[in-house]
């Protein structure tokens, strides 16, 4: 983080500065830094809203798992993107039940991708 970053951080999370943030996980660059992100949040006492910058279901089952793996108290919101498209690119992904969403309890994301739906891939790594 530069400089100026950390400048801006320590200015931000001065008791009374914020209220809440809104995490958006491929904007910090995918969970693992995003979890880091929200522990601090945790640890300094600032609720979240977590969510992403738009997705379908494999980025709603990182949203809800990451939300449900967030304190209840430090929870503001989430989105649950695959609920505004038309296109399922997952079996298993969170779905809306009276205005919340659940994360599944299968291992990983909990979801099984739909390939016929993704299309080709643009890369391979092997």
């Amino acid at each position: 983080m530069s400089t100026r970053s950390t400048c801006r951080w320590r200015k931000a999370v001065t008791p009374g500065r914020m209220d809440a943030i809104n995490l958006k996980i491929s904007k910090v660059g995918g969970l693992s830094k995003a979890r880091l992100i929200r522990d601090l949040c945790v640890s300094l006492q600032i609720p979240m809203t977590i969510e992403d910058s738009w997705g379908g279901d494999i980025i709603t089952s990182a949203i809800a798992h990451l939300a449900h793996s967030t304190p209840e108290r430090f929870r503001f919101s989430s989105t649950d993107f695959n609920s505004y498209v038309t296109v399922r690119n997952a079996v298993g992904a969170p779905q809306r039940d009276n205005g919340r969403m659940r994360a599944s309890l299968e291992p990983g994301l909990g979801v099984t991708p739909d390939f016929d739906n993704l299309g080709q891939a643009v890369a391979i790594y092997r």
